[in-house]
Protein backbone atom coordinates (compact mmCIF):
# COMPACT_ATOMS: atom_id res chain seq x y z
CA UNK A 1 0.00 0.00 0.00
CA UNK A 2 1.15 3.48 -0.92
CA UNK A 3 1.71 5.24 2.01
CA UNK A 4 -0.95 8.11 2.38
CA UNK A 5 -1.52 10.46 4.37
CA UNK A 6 -4.84 11.88 5.19
CA UNK A 7 -5.17 15.30 4.79
CA UNK A 8 -7.25 15.74 7.39
CA UNK A 9 -4.90 13.95 9.64
CA UNK A 10 -2.05 15.95 8.42
CA UNK A 11 -3.74 19.56 9.30
CA UNK A 12 -4.54 18.05 12.65
CA UNK A 13 -0.89 16.78 13.02
CA UNK A 14 0.35 20.62 11.93
CA UNK A 15 -1.78 22.37 14.23
CA UNK A 16 -0.83 20.10 17.19
CA UNK A 17 2.78 20.67 17.12
CA UNK A 18 2.62 23.95 17.72
CA UNK A 19 0.71 23.54 20.63
CA UNK A 20 2.11 20.29 21.95
CA UNK A 21 5.42 19.33 23.86
CA UNK A 22 8.18 19.50 22.20
CA UNK A 23 7.52 22.88 20.11
CA UNK A 24 5.97 24.28 23.22
CA UNK A 25 8.76 24.83 25.46
CA UNK A 26 11.36 24.62 22.54
CA UNK A 27 9.97 28.22 20.82
CA UNK A 28 9.80 30.18 23.96
CA UNK A 29 13.73 29.59 24.57
CA UNK A 30 14.76 29.81 20.70
CA UNK A 31 12.80 33.13 21.03
CA UNK A 32 14.57 34.21 24.29
CA UNK A 33 17.68 33.28 23.01
CA UNK A 34 17.35 35.38 19.90
CA UNK A 35 15.74 38.25 22.15
CA UNK A 36 18.71 38.43 24.93
CA UNK A 37 20.97 40.81 23.47
CA UNK A 38 18.34 43.67 22.07
CA UNK A 39 15.62 42.88 24.62
CA UNK A 40 16.93 40.99 27.81
CA UNK A 41 14.57 40.88 30.20
CA UNK A 42 12.05 39.51 27.64
CA UNK A 43 14.23 37.49 26.62
CA UNK A 44 15.22 36.27 30.06
CA UNK A 45 11.95 35.96 30.71
CA UNK A 46 10.92 33.86 27.71
CA UNK A 47 13.94 31.35 28.23
CA UNK A 48 13.07 30.54 31.70
CA UNK A 49 9.26 30.01 31.31
CA UNK A 50 10.35 27.63 28.25
CA UNK A 51 12.47 25.99 30.92
CA UNK A 52 10.00 25.82 33.37
CA UNK A 53 7.51 24.27 30.69
CA UNK A 54 9.88 21.79 29.66
CA UNK A 55 10.91 20.39 33.59
CA UNK A 56 7.41 20.73 34.24
CA UNK A 57 6.02 18.29 31.25
CA UNK A 58 8.50 15.93 31.95
CA UNK A 59 7.53 14.86 35.04
CA UNK A 60 4.75 12.24 36.51
CA UNK A 61 3.39 14.62 39.04
CA UNK A 62 2.19 16.64 35.83
CA UNK A 63 1.36 13.65 33.88
CA UNK A 64 -0.81 12.50 36.31
CA UNK A 65 -2.26 15.91 37.17
CA UNK A 66 -3.16 16.19 33.38
CA UNK A 67 -4.33 13.13 33.25
CA UNK A 68 -6.74 13.25 36.09
CA UNK A 69 -9.72 15.18 34.49
CA UNK A 70 -9.49 13.05 31.63
CA UNK A 71 -9.81 9.79 33.36
CA UNK A 72 -13.40 10.11 34.60
CA UNK A 73 -14.40 6.45 34.04
CA UNK A 74 -13.99 3.75 36.49
CA UNK A 75 -12.67 -0.11 35.46
CA UNK A 76 -15.73 -1.93 34.32
CA UNK A 77 -17.42 -4.19 36.27
CA UNK A 78 -18.81 -8.31 35.04
CA UNK A 79 -22.41 -7.05 36.06
CA UNK A 80 -22.15 -4.21 33.01
CA UNK A 81 -20.34 -6.03 30.77
CA UNK A 82 -22.41 -9.10 31.05
CA UNK A 83 -25.31 -6.41 29.54
CA UNK A 84 -23.61 -5.55 26.48
CA UNK A 85 -23.89 -7.28 22.98
CA UNK A 86 -20.37 -6.86 21.67
CA UNK A 87 -16.84 -5.42 22.78
CA UNK A 88 -15.41 -2.20 20.65
CA UNK A 89 -11.52 -1.92 20.25
CA UNK A 90 -10.31 1.56 19.11
CA UNK A 91 -7.25 1.75 17.28
CA UNK A 92 -3.96 3.77 18.52
CA UNK A 93 -1.50 3.50 16.13
CA UNK A 94 0.99 0.95 14.28
CA UNK A 95 4.39 0.54 13.65
CA UNK A 96 6.95 -1.53 11.19
CA UNK A 97 8.14 -4.10 12.67
CA UNK A 98 11.42 -5.78 11.08
CA UNK A 99 12.03 -8.68 13.23
CA UNK A 100 8.23 -9.83 12.45
CA UNK A 101 8.48 -8.99 8.80
CA UNK A 102 5.52 -6.69 9.16
CA UNK A 103 3.56 -3.99 10.84
CA UNK A 104 2.41 -4.53 14.18
CA UNK A 105 0.54 -2.52 16.84
CA UNK A 106 1.86 0.33 18.55
CA UNK A 107 1.94 0.36 22.51
CA UNK A 108 -1.42 2.40 23.07
CA UNK A 109 -2.85 -0.28 20.78
CA UNK A 110 -1.31 -3.20 22.20
CA UNK A 111 -2.70 -2.37 25.90
CA UNK A 112 -6.12 -1.64 24.31
CA UNK A 113 -5.85 -5.51 22.44
CA UNK A 114 -4.63 -6.75 25.79
CA UNK A 115 -7.39 -5.46 27.69
CA UNK A 116 -10.52 -6.41 25.02
CA UNK A 117 -8.66 -10.14 24.94
CA UNK A 118 -8.85 -10.37 28.69
CA UNK A 119 -12.70 -8.90 28.80
CA UNK A 120 -13.66 -11.26 25.88
CA UNK A 121 -12.45 -14.35 27.27
CA UNK A 122 -14.27 -13.68 30.43
CA UNK A 123 -17.67 -12.10 28.85
CA UNK A 124 -17.85 -14.42 25.65
CA UNK A 125 -18.67 -11.04 23.39
CA UNK A 126 -17.75 -10.22 20.02
CA UNK A 127 -15.03 -8.30 18.68
CA UNK A 128 -14.75 -5.41 16.48
CA UNK A 129 -11.66 -3.66 15.66
CA UNK A 130 -11.53 -0.03 14.72
CA UNK A 131 -8.50 2.23 12.47
CA UNK A 132 -7.74 3.02 9.20
CA UNK A 133 -4.85 4.16 7.79
CA UNK A 134 -4.57 7.99 8.94
CA UNK A 135 -0.77 7.98 8.53
CA UNK A 136 -0.73 5.66 4.96
CA UNK A 137 -0.24 2.04 4.61
CA UNK A 138 -2.27 -1.18 6.29
CA UNK A 139 -5.12 -0.29 7.96
CA UNK A 140 -4.67 -0.51 11.84
CA UNK A 141 -8.21 -2.92 11.82
CA UNK A 142 -6.01 -5.15 9.93
CA UNK A 143 -3.23 -5.03 11.83
CA UNK A 144 -5.53 -5.61 15.23
CA UNK A 145 -7.84 -8.46 13.72
CA UNK A 146 -4.39 -10.47 13.07
CA UNK A 147 -2.79 -9.47 16.60
CA UNK A 148 -6.08 -10.70 18.37
CA UNK A 149 -6.42 -13.89 16.18
CA UNK A 150 -2.82 -14.92 16.29
CA UNK A 151 -1.37 -14.09 19.50
CA UNK A 152 -4.71 -14.26 21.69
CA UNK A 153 -6.10 -17.03 19.83
CA UNK A 154 -9.41 -15.11 19.34
CA UNK A 155 -12.11 -13.78 16.31
CA UNK A 156 -12.64 -10.83 15.49
CA UNK A 157 -15.95 -10.89 14.21
CA UNK A 158 -16.13 -6.85 12.56
CA UNK A 159 -12.75 -5.19 10.82
CA UNK A 160 -13.42 -1.71 10.21
CA UNK A 161 -10.42 -0.48 8.04
CA UNK A 162 -12.09 3.19 6.78
CA UNK A 163 -11.80 5.41 9.84
CA UNK A 164 -8.93 8.10 10.02
CA UNK A 165 -10.26 10.00 13.09
CA UNK A 166 -12.31 9.23 16.04
CA UNK A 167 -15.08 10.42 15.13
CA UNK A 168 -14.85 7.99 12.02
CA UNK A 169 -14.45 4.98 14.47
CA UNK A 170 -17.83 5.78 15.71
CA UNK A 171 -19.64 6.86 12.73
CA UNK A 172 -18.34 3.44 10.08
CA UNK A 173 -18.32 1.07 13.47
CA UNK A 174 -21.67 2.31 14.26
CA UNK A 175 -23.05 1.67 10.95
CA UNK A 176 -20.96 -2.73 10.87
CA UNK A 177 -22.73 -3.08 14.61
CA UNK A 178 -26.10 -2.21 13.59
CA UNK A 179 -26.59 -4.16 10.70
CA UNK A 180 -26.22 -7.43 13.06
CA UNK A 181 -28.33 -5.61 15.28
CA UNK A 182 -25.89 -4.66 18.18
CA UNK A 183 -27.12 -1.84 20.25
CA UNK A 184 -24.87 -1.88 23.67
CA UNK A 185 -21.37 -2.25 23.69
CA UNK A 186 -18.01 -2.09 25.83
CA UNK A 187 -16.26 0.44 24.73
CA UNK A 188 -12.00 -0.14 25.28
CA UNK A 189 -9.38 2.45 25.28
CA UNK A 190 -7.05 4.47 27.22
CA UNK A 191 -8.42 5.88 30.29
CA UNK A 192 -7.59 9.30 28.99
CA UNK A 193 -9.33 8.83 25.79
CA UNK A 194 -12.34 7.60 26.42
CA UNK A 195 -13.49 11.37 27.22
CA UNK A 196 -13.45 12.30 24.21
CA UNK A 197 -14.33 9.29 22.06
CA UNK A 198 -17.46 7.72 23.94
CA UNK A 199 -19.83 10.93 23.05
CA UNK A 200 -19.11 9.76 19.43
CA UNK A 201 -20.12 6.55 20.11
CA UNK A 202 -23.42 7.72 21.97
CA UNK A 203 -24.00 10.45 19.30
CA UNK A 204 -24.62 7.26 16.76
CA UNK A 205 -27.26 5.83 18.66
CA UNK A 206 -25.39 3.24 20.36
CA UNK A 207 -25.45 2.53 24.35
CA UNK A 208 -21.91 2.35 25.75
CA UNK A 209 -20.51 1.35 28.92
CA UNK A 210 -16.19 2.62 29.29
CA UNK A 211 -13.29 -0.20 29.81
CA UNK A 212 -10.49 1.81 30.05
CA UNK A 213 -7.21 0.66 30.47
CA UNK A 214 -3.66 2.29 30.86
CA UNK A 215 -4.65 4.15 33.24
CA UNK A 216 -1.38 7.11 34.31
CA UNK A 217 -0.32 5.71 37.05
CA UNK A 218 3.47 5.63 38.94
CA UNK A 219 4.86 3.44 41.62
CA UNK A 220 6.65 5.02 44.65
CA UNK A 221 6.07 9.01 45.36
CA UNK A 222 7.54 12.27 46.53
CA UNK A 223 10.59 12.66 44.77
CA UNK A 224 10.83 10.54 42.32
CA UNK A 225 7.35 11.77 41.22
CA UNK A 226 8.86 15.27 40.34
CA UNK A 227 12.50 13.99 38.54
CA UNK A 228 12.35 14.37 34.77
CA UNK A 229 11.20 10.90 32.68
CA UNK A 230 10.66 10.16 28.88
CA UNK A 231 7.60 8.31 29.59
CA UNK A 232 6.25 10.99 31.95
CA UNK A 233 7.07 13.49 28.71
CA UNK A 234 4.79 11.44 26.16
CA UNK A 235 1.83 10.69 29.12
CA UNK A 236 1.91 14.59 29.47
CA UNK A 237 1.98 14.91 25.39
CA UNK A 238 -0.67 12.23 25.11
CA UNK A 239 -2.93 14.00 27.94
CA UNK A 240 -2.61 17.59 26.13
CA UNK A 241 -3.39 16.54 22.65
CA UNK A 242 -6.63 15.43 24.11
CA UNK A 243 -7.45 18.39 26.07
CA UNK A 244 -6.83 20.14 22.41
CA UNK A 245 -9.37 17.54 21.28
CA UNK A 246 -12.13 18.29 23.33
CA UNK A 247 -11.99 21.69 23.00
CA UNK A 248 -11.63 21.43 19.46
CA UNK A 249 -14.47 19.00 18.70
CA UNK A 250 -16.61 21.31 21.44
CA UNK A 251 -15.97 24.50 19.48
CA UNK A 252 -17.40 22.58 16.45
CA UNK A 253 -20.54 21.26 18.26
CA UNK A 254 -19.48 17.73 17.71
CA UNK A 255 -19.69 17.11 21.39
CA UNK A 256 -22.47 18.96 22.98
CA UNK A 257 -21.01 18.71 26.85
CA UNK A 258 -21.74 15.18 26.56
CA UNK A 259 -18.15 14.34 27.00
CA UNK A 260 -18.83 15.35 30.81
CA UNK A 261 -21.58 13.05 31.30
CA UNK A 262 -21.91 9.58 32.80
CA UNK A 263 -21.82 6.77 30.53
CA UNK A 264 -24.88 4.58 30.78
CA UNK A 265 -24.96 2.26 33.45
CA UNK A 266 -27.39 -0.84 33.43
Amino acid sequence: MTATISPEVLVHQLFGAFLLPPLLFMLPILAGALLLRRRPLAGWLLLLGGLLLAYGLSIPRTAMWLSAGLEQYPPITASQWQQAQAIVVLGGGKKPAPEYGRNEPAADTLGRLRYAAWLARRSQLPLLVTGGSPLGGEPEGEVMARTLQQDYGLPVRWVEMQSNTTLENARYSARLLKKDGIGRIVLVSQGWHLRRALPFFTAEGLQVLPAPTGFVRYDGGGLAWYLPAGRAMQECHSALREWLGIFFYKARGWLHGQADQPAAQP
